[in-house]
């Protein structure tokens, strides 16, 4: 989430941004952490984060606590999680049976 007339990054600087706040956490360690953006819209700031099961922990704790971007006021808001990327497809809580 970014406050009304902060340029919207684009794929590549929104992965420097996870990055940095990984750095920023915890050091080069946290920042060689591979995480790849499987899709990102630039129109919601929404995207689709990938990362191995054992650095999940530091790449939630990383966004969570990273607050500016440009100097202005962020946050990241994590919607949902698996370890399953079939799993993302779909919302269990909004399916309908008949």
């Amino acid at each position: 989430e970014l406050p009304d007339g902060v340029t919207r990054p684009t794929v590549a600087q929104f992965k420097q941004l996870v990055v940095s706040a990984l750095r920023e956490l915890h050091g080069e360690v946290g920042a060689a952490l591979p995480v790849d953006v499987l899709t990102y819209e630039e129109k919601t700031l929404s995207a689709i984060l990938r990362v191995i099961s054992s650095g999940f922990v530091k790449l939630w704790s990383a966004l969570t606590l990273l607050g500016f971007y440009q100097n202005r006021r962020c946050a990241f808001r994590v919607l949902q999680t698996s370890p399953f990327l079939l799993a993302l497809a779909g919302n269990s809580r909004e399916l309908v049976l008949d």
